[in-house]
């Protein structure tokens, strides 16, 4: 993969709570709750089971999300995921 998929991911509309580091897109949610948190997960796990390298961290009062493990593979349909 090259730049053109985090890139693409960068400029595209919609994807505000997002950002690329290293380890590829990421996005932290404030919840009022570790439950609210948990069900959050439960939501995006619903989106995202067929993506074998996400990364959901629950806290109390807080959900990461990491889609990829590497920037470089960050590919278009991850956009679509993200939204």
């Amino acid at each position: 993969m090259s730049e053109h998929g985090w890139q693409e991911f960068l400029g595209a509309e919609g994807l505000e709570d997002w950002v690329v580091l290293h380890g590829g897109a990421a996005a932290a949610f404030n919840a009022r709750s570790l439950l609210e948190a948990a069900r959050l997960a439960e939501a995006m796990a619903e989106v995202l089971a067929a993506e074998p390298d996400t990364v959901m961290t629950i806290m109390s009062g807080r959900l990461t999300v990491r889609l990829t493990r590497d920037v470089w593979h960050l590919e278009a349909r991850h956009v679509e995921l993200a939204r």
